[in-house]
């Protein structure tokens, strides 16, 4: 089953002028021939991601995104229109955020810290700034002295609210802060 907005490992079916079409259980998803490895010949298994095109089509790529699906991460706003803001996720197609999944309204050459998911209504992958809705601190799986990941989400009074591995909120206190931070800086 192929999932979109994650890296996959599909087999090479066939090949085309334009790319080699990879194994989907159906008539096959195009890797455009700019990503196709050298040497890559039928039967190969490549590591792609696999997103949707312009076109609605699912599209293969080697290339790396900066997020994947569930991710956290701080993208770059390329335009802005009256539906939403497209941002810069690394890819030939930026990342939609529609203009209800803004906080503020976004600018061209903002930055912003946004979550990664999948638009029910179309099954592409969208971005939200709306971050609170898939953040709980119910069952917090976590002991003492367990290493972490930390995204800094926003600042405070008293420090910062920190996103710990992508799940759960916490407060990082400015006594307890020894470097600069910022939103959107990553780190364990």
């Amino acid at each position: 089953m192929i999932k979109v907005g994650e890296y996959n490992t599909l087999k090479v079916i066939r090949e085309a002028a334009f790319g080699v079409y990879l194994d989907d259980g159906a008539e096959g998803i195009l890797l455009p021939k700019r990503f196709v490895p050298d040497y890559t010949k039928i039967d190969d298994e490549l590591r792609v991601f696999i997103y949707h095109d312009g076109d609605e089509r699912l599209i293969a790529t080697t290339q790396k995104p900066i997020g994947t699906l569930g991710d956290i991460v701080k993208l770059r706003a390329v335009t802005v229109n009256p539906q939403g803001a497209f941002l810069d996720n690394g890819l030939m197609k930026d990342l939609f955020v529609p203009k209800s999944k803004q906080q503020q309204g976004m600018m061209p050459n903002g930055e912003y810290l946004v979550k990664i998911y999948i638009d029910e209504q179309t099954g592409r992958l969208a971005a939200t700034e709306r971050i609170e809705q898939f953040l709980r601190n119910d069952n917090i799986a976590l002991n003492v002295l367990d290493e972490v990941d930390f995204t800094v989400y926003r600042r405070t009074d008293i420090g910062y609210v920190v996103i710990i591995n992508n799940i759960h909120t916490g407060v990082l206190h400015h006594n307890e802060i020894y470097r600069a931070i910022t939103v959107g800086d990553k780190f364990k």
